[in-house]
């Protein structure tokens, strides 16, 4: 029988956590600083017009800081993969919003 750390040393374990937890992170981000607006709709339109989107996003990113260090603490390495390799996506949101979605100051 597999004990906790067996089962939560695997590559989508890590990839699937590292893309959810900032979406919670979102969340919880939304419930502390305006959660007068609608989830998700309008609190992502008033992100996008103050420009603030891709800075939310990397603040909800930092989280993943969080699990890697967990991780690394408990010495899941394939976990940590996954987690590396939902960063790497999350950058890739990064910059599709910075350049597509927030206009530019010109």
């Amino acid at each position: 029988m597999k004990n906790w750390k067996e089962r939560a040393n695997n590559f989508f374990v890590g990839f699937l956590t590292g893309l959810i937890f900032p979406g919670i992170v979102y969340v919880f981000y939304w419930l502390f600083t305006n959660h007068q607006l609608s989830f998700p709709v309008r609190f992502t339109h008033y992100l996008i017009n103050g420009y603030m989107l891709s800075n939310v996003i990397k603040i909800c990113g930092l989280g993943n800081l969080l699990i890697f260090y967990l991780g690394l603490n408990q010495e899941l390495d394939r976990f940590n993969k996954g987690v590396i390799t939902s960063i790497i996506i999350y950058i890739g949101l990064v910059a599709y919003v910075t350049y597509y979605l927030e206009p530019t100051y010109l």
